[in-house]
């Protein structure tokens, strides 16, 4: 019968990054599933060309976690200015929207930048104490982005491309996640985009890391090498936290004394025999959307786009990017390496009709001038994709997560926390779980 300390579940970032810290310090065992390394944060060769999980880049700004990144690509990492871009009214304007206004019509400028302004008024007399407050209440996202931005930006990005994202009712989809995810102009910005001056680059992201080579699955294999506890291939199928035992499908039993779990919490829970009524129910309000990916090597594209974002409803999918844009290394000469984003609420997706949707929508925005162009392709899955916000979630989390505690475990990365996330973000709570368990 296996015996380890510390038992982790998951071989993404967050787990590897774990794993990381704790070698040679503390005996653990790193239990994926997969027969290879890093979860979502994968890279899967098709042809000549190499494909990620959709557009997984580095947004570093923590020193300790980017040395840590950094150092385990070694001289493997570019350091690149953001290209983002949006696609409204039949013409492009560079991302954020709500800073960028100027290529729009005029009819539809002026109503975002009179709705931003009505907005931007409205809440300095509301600071100043000229009208009611909003209450303690989580803010949903239909008020907030009116609230925020004003009914013409609303109307004309932030509602439609939210909608197809989330694939959510947005009246009921709650806003915690928005910083720093959603960036804020101030008045003489959103002016200044609109009617005058160079773009506006916002965001936590303006400038972005990614591997020179191999793609972002660089990463994971760089953690993983050395690890003496990782173990591909090994799917948790139950465990009784209380007990400290773990079922291993084609294994059998493991015994552990600390677990540090990076699948997604609403199904581990479901796995877990120990959880109480409380902890099944709360979990069972969780929930989440299901994104396709369709990666596409084409010849003959110009654009130096990073990606862009689809608000329109003639377009099925919400964001597309051009990973070659990245890193030169994924495709052959001349080629170049595509994602195509569409999500559902976790319905299965006519992959037929949603591929000849997605390149009609390339040709209607320029990006591609022919299907002729396509040379290859590769649909990828990702059932649990976003997490959803909404007034259950904010509920539910603290009941499961004082669960855990009271069991002394973690659950950590995008999917344990059930959050939105980025991977340093990842990375940096797998290297605090494991610290706190170095303390004990």
């Amino acid at each position: 019968m296996l015996s380890t300390d510390v038992l982790i579940i998951g071989g993404g970032l967050a787990g590897l990054s774990a794993a990381k810290a704790l070698e040679g310090k503390k005996d653990y065992l790193v239990a994926e599933r997969e027969n290879r390394p890093g979860g979502l944060a994968a890279t899967l060769k098709k042809g000549p060309f190499l494909f990620d999980y959709s557009g997984h880049l580095l947004h570093l700004r923590w020193p300790e976690t980017s040395r840590f990144i950094l150092d385990a690509l070694g001289g493997n990492c570019a350091r690149v200015k953001r290209d983002a871009r949006v696609f409204a009214h039949g013409a492009w304007t560079p991302y954020p929207f709500q800073a960028n206004l100027r290529a729009l019509p005029p009819r539809v400028k002026s109503e975002c930048v009179s709705g931003f302004l009505a907005a931007y008024a409205a809440r300095q007399a509301q600071a100043a104490g000229k009208a009611p407050p909003r209450g303690n209440k989580p803010e949903v996202f239909t008020r907030w982005t009116r609230r925020v931005f004003g009914d013409g930006i609303s109307k004309h990005f932030m509602l439609p491309y939210n909608a197809k994202l989330w694939q959510y009712p947005l009246e009921r989809l709650t806003t915690e996640w928005c910083a720093p995810f959603v960036p804020m102009p101030s008045p003489e910005t959103v002016l200044k985009g609109a009617y005058g001056g160079k773009p506006e680059i916002l965001g936590y992201n303006t400038v972005f890391n990614y591997p020179k080579r191999g793609g972002i699955g660089a990463l994971p294999a760089a953690l993983a090498r050395d690890l003496k506890g990782l173990r591909l291939g090994l799917e948790v199928e139950s465990l009784d936290l209380k007990k400290g035992v773990a079922n291993v499908k084609h294994f059998g039993p493991v015994h552990f004394k600390r677990l540090i779990n990076t699948s997604p919490l609403k199904y581990f829970v479901e796995s877990a025999a120990d959880a109480p009524a409380a902890v099944r129910r709360a979990a069972a309000g969780l929930r989440h959307n299901t994104v396709y990916v369709l990666n596409l090597g084409v010849k003959g594209v110009k654009s130096p786009m990073h990606w862009g974002y689809f608000p329109g409803p003639e377009f099925l999918f919400y964001r597309t990017g051009i990973a070659t844009n990245f890193s030169k290394a994924l495709a052959p000469r001349g080629c170049a390496s595509f994602y195509i984003e569409i999500a559902t609420p976790g319905s299965p997706l006519d992959l037929a009709s949603a591929e000849a949707a997605a390149i009609k929508g390339l040709k209607a925005c320029g990006l591609i001038k022919s299907a002729g162009q396509i040379v290859e392709k590769l649909w990828l899955k990702i059932p649990c994709a976003y997490v959803i916000y909404n007034r259950e979630r904010a509920a539910a989390l603290p009941v499961i997560f004082d669960w855990f505690k009271a069991r002394k475990a973690f659950s950590i990365g995008r999917y344990g926390a059930w959050k939105y996330s980025f991977m340093e973000e990842s990375v940096k709570e797998g290297l605090e779980a494991a610290a706190a368990i170095l303390k004990k």
